[in-house]
């Protein structure tokens, strides 16, 4: 299948716990440019602690109440199950906090496992990211309630089958299925703004992750 122009069949499920050591390693490989300047080459564990150090703060963000995560698995086949992309949202009305920000107001103290999480990340660096993605999202967003991307990808020799697509659409039709249609919010790589663009986002930002907004369905 990898590699093919045939579309795949696929699944979207709700993630579990199980995925996140998955998850982890498909993140990293996603974006390694966005990772490396936050992760410092001299203070890098072995591949393994990192991947596992970073599904545990994953675990943090899943087992928040306003994330919502979406895995796309193979539905038919021999690689039936196969976990082949995912995706990452905050829900309308949470407090324009990206998730992955280590400090995030109300939550339980660190343990010394949260604190041994994050102790190749360069914090400063870390916290500059999200700081300024969450002021430039709240100044374009307004107070208006959103969904936020935090984000989506697909595993490489399924990309361009349509599984990203289906990954938004989930979320898309949730929003148009309201009155007015509620507003979708994501900062675009340069390989995904193609995509969002025929999803009707549109560009309203300038940053090299380029902010974009679905403000509502096209007719």
């Amino acid at each position: 299948m990898a590699g093919t122009a045939q579309k795949p069949e696929v699944e979207l499920l709700p993630v579990t716990q199980e995925d996140l050591p998955l998850i982890a390693e498909g993140h990293l490989a996603a974006f390694p440019t966005f990772y490396a300047p936050l992760e410092p080459s001299f203070k890098l564990p072995s591949h393994e602690i990192r991947v596992q150090r970073f599904t545990h703060r994953l675990f943090k963000i899943l087992s928040r109440p306003d994330t919502l995560w979406t895995k796309a698995v193979l539905a038919s086949g021999p690689e039936k199950g196969k976990f082949v992309g995912l995706a990452v949202w905050h829900k309308p009305g949470a407090p324009v906090v990206n998730p992955k920000r280590r400090w995030i107001e109300g939550a339980a103290e660190e343990s010394e496992e949260d604190k041994q999480a994050w102790e190749h990340v360069d914090m400063e660096a870390w916290e500059k990211v999200w700081t300024e993605w969450d002021a430039v999202r709240a100044r374009i967003m307004d107070g208006k309630d959103h969904w936020y991307l935090c984000p989506v990808w697909v595993v490489p020799g399924y990309q361009g089958l349509g599984i990203g697509r289906k990954l938004m659409q989930q979320v898309l039709d949730l929003c148009d299925a309201r009155e007015p249609p509620t507003p979708v919010y994501l900062e675009a790589s340069k390989e995904g703004k193609p995509l969002y663009e025929k999803l009707g986002f549109e560009v309203v930002g300038t940053s090299d992750y380029v902010e974009m907004v679905r403000w509502g369905k096209r007719e």
